[in-house]
């Protein structure tokens, strides 16, 4: 009982302590995720802003008018300021179209340096607007940014008498078609971007009436598209034409390039100060897997920066697939990142040992376990306590109470407790005590009962043999009544002495009457004794039905009925017995005649198949004959159709004084249909009418 309840009950239990615990785990892997994610948001936005204010200091420098003129006496004061006021910049300079410097500002000579090899040089000489390159600096060794932009020439705007407003410029800005292709998607990605920063950052004209940089960058690229061989030559003619509307002449002229130089050494402390536990930290790469930012410095130590392009990690971020990441590296320690990429294309990736990461989850699975060998212990200690205490005298009980199911009287069970089942226990035995005397009364009332039983079967037996030898008996004499009426009619007739045939009609008549009932009490004796047997042939319906139809059609007419007999021609043929179905059939449709008085009786046959079970059970699947037989005589009572088909009995005593009958032709006429594997039913209605349907196989088995 033990193994069964545990068997039972503890799969269940451990299952759904699975399941809870693989829930618990998932939330907790999740959770792991979503902390790297913040951390990464947070480091993102840290370096964003360091970038971002870096990018304004260049711009302070390259927008500005002294810069802009191109002399080192104007531009000295300016470089040297910025300088000495931002700590992390160590460069700060400008330098020529040719590559040469123009000013420095840590007032060192200027010694005519060249850096027009250098690619920031000749990134921002092409055109490009912000140049972030990382190196190491020749001068400190230490890991450094340069941040590079072109030193540019705007052509002012005067508008006279001011009338040209902010807003009338923007709308003359939308009226371009690189502005209408927000719509239609029809421009390339350095458009999209600026038509984006010009729709969430337009500043406006400031009031001295200079171009600012965005709507510089905006016109710009609506006359100078970065991808002018995508762009349809009469595309280019008509912004041409829409430009020149504009209250702006020419373009802007680069005329050199500013840099400023800072040290890595704030986005080192920002990147190192992110530690998740004891085996997590982050690092900030640029867009080609350069190591920018490592609380390990000696991956930003050396000549060059160390490139991780090909670290699990890194490569997953270069692809382009950003967020969570596992992997393994070549010391086999597996490792749960985050990696998220900045706007400039630099990546912050968060690293923590999934051991440690998922921690958590290991505990809450040791508490699972913990858990699971408790409640199996927990399970298995009730189990034995309820199998001890309640179970065993229970199952003693149950095995008692079988015992007694089979007889054996004097069982009784030894429970001695107080509570309920020691209660049960003794109801139990006052039960089986009560039962044993019962039932010794019982058999002793049972082999009474037998003995009555066999008694009364010994005089139904008589009763049977006695109705068939005293039917046998009277058989005789009444076929000799009825042949010597015959006899003495014919001659009475050939020596005309017509008055005594009528008389001898009667005593024929009464004799037929008297002997269709000693048939009647010998068939119904015969079916109680098992001793009529079928005797099966092949005949054809229709002659039956016409041989019954002109015997009772006198009857019909003396009880002024109409009968009509509906019977296809085709109907074939029957395997059956011939005698029983005719009998069969002569009762029911007697009976109509019988009880009608001046109304209609009407015979239907014909053939049914059916391949589903219908109503009854005998209706399965075979091809059947169905006689129909439907009147409108005096109907009959559900009561009476409750015992119609009794034998000695009628519709109801009245019945027995108007209408003459055994009561036993629809007695045999049921016996037989059953005998012949089929039925008979009846509908009626008290006063309207009766409906008699014999269905008999077409085939008997």
């Amino acid at each position: 009982m033990t193994v069964g309840v545990m068997v039972g009950v503890v799969p269940a239990m451990l299952v759904a302590i699975w399941f809870a615990s693989d829930r618990a785990a998932e939330i907790i892997r999740t959770q792991a995720k979503q902390h790297l994610e913040l951390k990464a948001d947070v480091l993102t936005e840290s370096v964003s802003r360091w970038e971002q204010m870096n990018v304004r200091i260049l711009y302070s420098l390259s927008h500005n008018p002294n810069t802009i003129s191109m002399d080192v006496s104007q531009q000295l004061p300016l470089v040297t300021a910025i300088n000495r006021t931002y700590n992390h910049i160590y460069a700060v300079e400008t330098y020529n179209l040719e590559g040469y410097v123009i000013s420095r500002g840590n007032g060192q000579p200027l010694d005519r340096i060249y850096r027009g090899h250098r690619q920031w040089f000749k990134n921002a000489i092409a055109g490009h607007e912000i140049t972030r390159q990382a190196v190491i600096s020749y001068s400190t060794g230490k890991p450094a940014m340069i941040f590079s932009t072109p030193i540019r020439e705007f052509t002012n705007i005067y508008p006279g008498n001011r009338s040209l407003s902010v807003k009338e410029l923007q709308e003359q800005l939308k009226t371009l078609d690189y502005y209408k292709g927000l719509i239609t998607g029809n421009y390339d990605r350095p458009t999209a971007k600026a038509v984006s920063q010009f729709q969430k950052a337009y500043p406006g004209l400031p009031d001295n009436g200079t171009v600012n940089l965005t709507t510089k960058q905006l016109l710009d690229l609506a006359t100078h598209s970065p991808q002018e061989d995508s762009v349809d030559e009469v595309q280019k003619l008509v912004l041409s034409d829409k430009l020149s509307s504009t209250p702006i002449n020419g373009r802007a002229k680069t005329k050199g390039v500013a840099i400023i130089g800072t040290f890595l050494s704030d986005l080192a402390h920002v990147v190192g100060a992110v530690r998740l536990g004891k085996t997590g930290f982050a690092f900030l790469v640029d867009e080609n897997g350069a190591v920018l930012a490592h609380p390990d410095p000696n991956f930003v130590s050396g000549d060059h920066l160390t490139n991780l392009s090909n670290y699990p990690a890194v490569k997953n971020l270069l692809k382009g697939q950003t967020g969570t990441f596992s992997f393994t590296d070549d010391r086999g320690v597996k490792w749960l990142s985050y990696g998220k990429k900045l706007d400039i294309g630099w990546g912050v990736i968060i690293l923590q040992q999934e051991h440690e990461a998922l921690e958590n989850e290991k505990l809450f699975l040791k508490l699972a376990i913990a858990i699971a060998i408790i409640a199996v212990l927990g399970v298995g200690g009730l189990t034995w306590i309820l199998t001890s205490r309640i179970i065993q005298p229970i199952t003693h009980l149950t095995v008692a109470a079988e015992t007694l199911c089979n007889g054996e009287w004097n069982q009784r069970v030894n429970i001695n407790r107080k509570d309920e089942l020691g209660i049960l226990a003794k109801a139990f035995n006052q039960m089986a005590w009560e039962l044993q005397k019962l039932f010794t009364n019982l058999q002793s009332k049972n082999e009474e009962a037998q003995k009555a039983r066999t008694e009364a079967e010994e005089a139904s037996k008589a009763k049977s043999l006695f109705l068939a030898n005293m039917s046998h008996e009277l058989r005789t004499p009444l076929n000799a009544i009825i042949g010597y009426s015959d006899m003495l009619a014919e001659e009475f007739l050939e020596i005309e002495l017509d008055n005594f045939i009528p008389d001898l009609q009667k005593i024929n008549s009464a004799g037929k009457h008297l002997l269709l009932l000693v048939n009647n009490i010998l068939n119904v004796s015969n079916i109680e004794s098992g001793q009529i047997q079928l005797d099966l042939e092949l005949f054809n319906i229709e002659t039956i039905v016409k041989d019954v139809v002109n015997t009772l059609q006198p009857l019909a007419e003396k009880r002024a009925n109409i009968l009509t007999v509906n019977c296809p021609e085709d109907i074939g043929t029957m395997y059956g017995d011939v005698i029983k179905t005719h009998q069969c059939l002569f009762s029911v449709l007697s009976n109509a005649s019988k009880f009608t008085e001046g109304g209609y009786v009407n015979l239907e046959v014909y053939r049914h198949r059916n391949n589903h079970q219908e109503e009854s059970e005998i209706m399965s699947g075979e091809e059947w004959i169905i006689f129909k037989v439907s009147d409108t005589g005096i109907g009959m009572s559900p009561e009476q159709i409750g015992k119609v088909f009794q034998a000695f009995t009628q519709a109801d005593e009245s019945a027995t004084r108007r209408y003459d009958g055994s009561g036993l032709g629809l007695a045999i006429t049921k016996k037989f249909c059953q005998m012949m594997g089929g039925d008979i039913q009846v509908e009626s209605r008290l006063g309207k009418g009766s409906i008699f349907t014999i269905k008999l196989p077409a085939t008997i088995r």
